[in-house]
C-alpha cells in the first residue's frame, strides 16, 4: 500500500507517494527519493522553497547531495553530504513504518527530544540534571532563535526590551527584524502567509538597534569606539527603564567575534541584571568547550546545523544555561508562535509549551538528523589533527589571497577569546579562522569589482559551465561603499566535513589545499572574464 506523510500527519508534512512500509529499509530512489527531498525542505519559511526549474532555493542550494561540487561556501549554506543523505533516507523510511501503528505527533515528540539530548551530549552538556541542566529549544533557523529570545526576554518586570545586534551584513538579513519581535519573512513554518515586519505581540514591541563593526570603506572600527557606542546605548536604555539584550556574534559572516569579549564583560559588570547576553554562534564555528564556557557565564547561545556543520538548511537550537532556564521557563509565548514551532520543540517544564500546538515538523527532524551526524564525526576527530588542518589551510589560503594581485583581503582581526579562558593558553581549533573574505580586483584597470559584478562571479561559478565542476563560495557580503558604488566580499570557507576528510591522511590534506587553490584560480578567471565584457568594464574599477 502506498502512503504519503499526509496520511499520518495531515497538513504537517509534505505530500509524496511512498513505497510499501514493511520489509527492509527503503533506499531513497524514485518516488521515495522525491518524497524524502520534499520532506527535507518542509516545515520552514519561503527560504526553503526550491525553484521548479533549477531545484535550488534562494541561496542556490537544494536538498540533494552534490558530491561533485567544490563546496567551500559553508558560511552561507550547505548541501547535505551523501553519507548523511543515506542515513536520513533510512531514518525517514523507519519513521514511515512506525507511523503505520503510532501517531505522528507522538513519534515526533520522542525523536525531537532524542535530537535535543544528542546535541547536548555531543557538546558535553549532558552532565547536569535538575537545576543544573542546560536546556535546548529547537528551532527552524537561526533567525527564528532571535525571535524566540526577544519574546522570552520581553516585558520582564513590565519593562520593554531593547535588543542590540550587529548590522545584518555581518549576521543575517532578517535578524534585526526578528530581534524586534516581528515577522521576518512573508510565510511562516505553518505555511500561513503573514505581514513581514508586523509585530507578533501587538502592543508589546521590542526595540532593536544595531551597531556597525566596519567603517564605510570596509575597514574595522576600533573596539574602543564600539564599546563607547554600546555603553551609550545601554545607558540610554537604563534611563528609559528598559531591559537590554546584547547579541554577540561569534563568529560573523566575515569571521569576526564582535563586539570583543573584553568589551562584553566590562558592559556586563557595569550594567548587571538589566543586561542579558546572547552569543550568536549560528555559524557553529565554536567548540563544545567554548559553548560550555559561555553558558557558565549565564549567556544564551544560539547554534545552527547548516553552516559549519554542513547540514541541510534550516535547523537551529537556543541553548539556555541553568539560571537562565529558571527565568525563562516561566515565560509564556504569544499565541502567534504557534506558527513557528511545536510543543515538542521546547523542553519539558517550560510554560511556553502551553501556547503551542502538538504537531510534528518532520523536515526539522530530518535536517537535525543530518547535522548531528556531521557533528558526531567532527567531534570524534583528535583536536590536534583538526588544528593542523585548519592551520595548513589558513596559511595556504591566506598567503594566496595576500600575494595574488587578483584578490584583496577584507580587513579582519584574530579571534580573541582570552577573556573567556583567563590564564589558559591551550591551543584551540576554533581560534583559527575558517572563513576568508576577499574582494576581487579588476585586472584591466585599478580598483575592485563592484557588488553587482561580485554577485555575477558568485552565480556563474555555482553552475556547471563547459564541463567544469561548480564552485560554491560564500555569498557576497556587502562590506563597503566607495562613493556611490557598493562593494562586496566573497568568502572561501572550511566546513566540518571538509576538515574530517582532510584529517584522514596527508594526501587528503594535500587534496583539500589543491581544491582550494583551484577554487581561487577559477574565481580569478571568472572575474577576469566578466571584467573584460564591455558592459562590465564601464562600471568596474571601484577604488578600495
Amino acid at each position: 500500500m502506498l502512503k504519503t506523510f499526509d496520511d499520518y500527519a495531515p497538513g504537517l508534512a509534505p505530500n509524496g507517494k511512498m513505497a510499501e512500509t514493511a520489509g527492509a529499509p527503503l533506499k531513497p530512489s524514485g518516488k521515495d527519493k522525491d518524497a524524502l527531498l520534499t520532506c527535507l525542505i518542509s516545515g520552514g519559511d519561503e527560504r526553503l522553497e526550491c525553484d521548479a526549474a533549477t531545484g535550488l532555493n534562494m541561496y542556490g542550494y537544494g536538498p540533494s547531495p552534490r558530491p561533485q561540487d567544490l563546496a567551500f561556501g559553508s558560511s552561507t549554506a550547505s548541501t547535505i553530504s551523501a553519507p548523511a543523505f543515506a542515513a536520513v533516507g533510512a531514518y525517514y523510511a523507519d519513521l514511515l513504518r512506525e507511523m503505520e501503528t503510532r501517531a505522528a505527533t507522538d513519534i515526533y515528540a520522542r525523536d525531537i527530544a532524542r535530537m535535543r539530548t544528542k546535541l547536548l551530549h555531543l557538546l558535553g552538556l549532558d552532565q547536569g540534571s535538575g537545576p543544573s541542566r542546560v536546556d535546548a529549544v529547537m528551532a527552524t533557523s537561526g533567525t527564528d532563535i532571535h525571535l524566540f529570545a526577544a519574546e522570552l526576554l520581553a516585558r520582564q518586570d513590565d519593562r520593554t526590551l531593547m535588543t542590540i545586534t550587529l548590522m545584518g551584513n555581518e549576521t543575517g538579513s532578517g535578524v534585526m527584524t526578528a530581534a524586534a519581535g516581528r515577522h521576518f519573512m512573508s510565510r511562516v513554518s505553518s505555511n500561513r502567509p503573514v505581514a513581514k515586519g508586523e509585530e507578533l505581540s501587538p502592543g508589546h514591541a521590542t526595540r532593536n538597534t544595531t551597531v556597525a563593526v566596519r567603517n564605510p570603506d570596509g575597514t574595522l572600527r576600533s573596539e574602543e569606539e564600539i564599546e563607547l557606542e554600546l555603553r551609550g546605548l545601554i545607558e540610554l536604555a537604563r534611563a528609559a527603564e528598559l531591559r537590554c539584550l546584547l547579541v554577540v556574534t561569534d563568529v560573523s559572516k566575515t569571521s569576526l567575534l564582535a563586539p570583543g569579549l573584553e568589551t562584553v564583560f566590562r558592559l556586563k559588570a557595569r550594567f548587571g541584571a538589566m543586561l542579558d547576553i546572547m552569543i550568536d554562534a549560528c555559524q557553529f564555528r565554536v567548540s563544545g568547550a567554548t559553548i560550555r564556557a559561555y553558558l557558565a557565564h549565564d549567556f544564551l547561545v544560539a547554534v545552527t546545523g547548516s553552516k559549519f556543520l554542513a547540514g541541510p538548511i534550516f535547523s537551529g537550537a537556543l541553548l539556555c544555561p541553568p539560571r537562565m532556564s529558571d527565568r525563562l521557563k516561566q515565560r509564556p509565548l504569544s499565541p502567534a508562535f504557534a506558527d513557528y514551532c511545536a510543543k515538542a520543540d521546547w523542553p519539558e517544564g517550560w510554560v511556553a509549551r502551553d501556547a503551542l500546538p502538538d504537531h510534528a515538523n518532520f523536515g526539522l527532524l530530518l535536517r537535525w538528523k543530518a547535522a548531528l551526524l556531521e557533528l558526531e564525526r567532527f567531534v570524534g576527530m583528535p583536536e590536534q589533527k583538526v588544528i593542523s588542518v585548519l592551520n595548513t589551510f589558513a596559511e595556504a589560503v591566506g598567503e594566496r589571497l595576500k600575494h595574488d594581485s587578483a584578490f584583496e583581503l577584507l580587513d579582519s582581526r584574530p579571534i580573541d577569546r582570552k577573556s573567556l579562558w583567563g590564564d589558559s593558553h591551550a591551543p584551540r581549533w576554533d581560534e583559527i579562522p575558517s572563513i576568508f573574505s576577499f574582494y576581487l580586483r579588476n585586472p584591466h584597470q585599478d580598483g575592485i569589482l563592484t557588488a553587482t559584478e561580485m554577485a555575477a562571479v558568485y552565480k556563474n561559478l555555482a553552475v556547471e559551465q563547459n564541463g567544469l565542476t561548480p564552485v560554491r563560495l560564500g555569498q557576497p557580503v556587502r562590506c563597503a561603499d566607495f562613493g556611490d558604488m557598493p562593494a562586496s566580499a566573497l568568502r572561501i570557507c572550511l566546513s566540518a566535513p571538509l576538515i574530517v576528510r582532510a584529517c584522514e591522511s596527508a594526501d587528503a590534506l594535500d587534496e583539500l589545499i589543491s581544491q582550494a587553490m583551484t577554487v581561487l584560480d577559477r574565481t580569478a578567471d571568472m572575474a577576469a572574464q566578466l571584467a573584460s565584457q564591455p558592459s562590465m568594464a564601464r562600471t568596474s574599477g571601484v577604488q578600495a
